[in-house]
């Protein structure tokens, strides 16, 4: 990663006043934050984009799953990627920073609204019991991926330049327009193993 002067914001690389260490962005990317914490609010607690829930049955397995709508896709993209790029900045004085080389490539999609033009992969489950954790690196299908946690969801964000194939179990779950969300209904199953049911539902 390139190493901006003191006057140009790390995220959106536009010249500005002098980025202090404790806002880590210039003023303008601190207000896109913040207008994302606002979509934060209305999609996790005021539940304003959620638009119906299923039960998807597949031999002896059960799926639940919630259907939000494309604009709460959306905006959960960009959300997820905020809080992504920016402990990706609060780690780089650490050992290993949390996208490495992709950092410039993500931060550039997402300061140009180009995520979902890009087509970036991304896949959500809501917790019965969350457990939150620092985003960490992860991988999916062989491809780099970052997992962050949001109140009482994990998102699963491919990082890869890579995306997932048409073959992938998770294809059909992140290629709808809606978002499919994965529920949790119980702490000790792992509902990224029942993913495959939605695509045979």
């Amino acid at each position: 990663m390139k190493t901006p002067n003191s006057n140009t914001c790390p995220l959106c690389l536009k010249q500005t006043n002098p980025v202090s260490a404790e806002h880590l962005v210039c003023s303008e990317c601190e207000k896109r934050f913040a207008r994302e914490a606002d979509f934060a609010e209305a999609f996790f607690e005021e539940r304003k984009y959620l638009k119906s829930h299923r039960e998807l049955k597949y031999q002896e397995e059960t799926l639940s799953i919630e259907i939000h709508s494309n604009l709460g896709k959306a905006g959960l993209l960009y959300y997820t990627t905020g809080l992504i790029l920016k402990s990706h900045l609060e780690s780089l004085n650490e050992e290993e920073s949390l996208l490495g080389g992709a950092f410039e490539r993500i931060a550039k999609d997402y300061c140009e609204h180009m995520l979902e033009d890009q087509n970036y992969h991304f896949i959500a489950i809501k917790h019965e019991e969350p457990y939150p954790a620092p985003p960490a690196r992860t991988r999916i299908q062989n491809l780099n991926a970052v997992n962050v946690d949001a109140f009482d969801f994990s998102i699963i964000l491919i990082t890869d330049k890579n995306r997932l194939s048409q073959d992938s179990p998770f294809y059909k779950l992140v290629s709808n327009p809606e978002l499919i969300v994965l529920v949790e209904t119980d702490p000790q199953e792992n509902v990224l193993k029942k993913a495959a049911i939605y695509g045979r539902g």
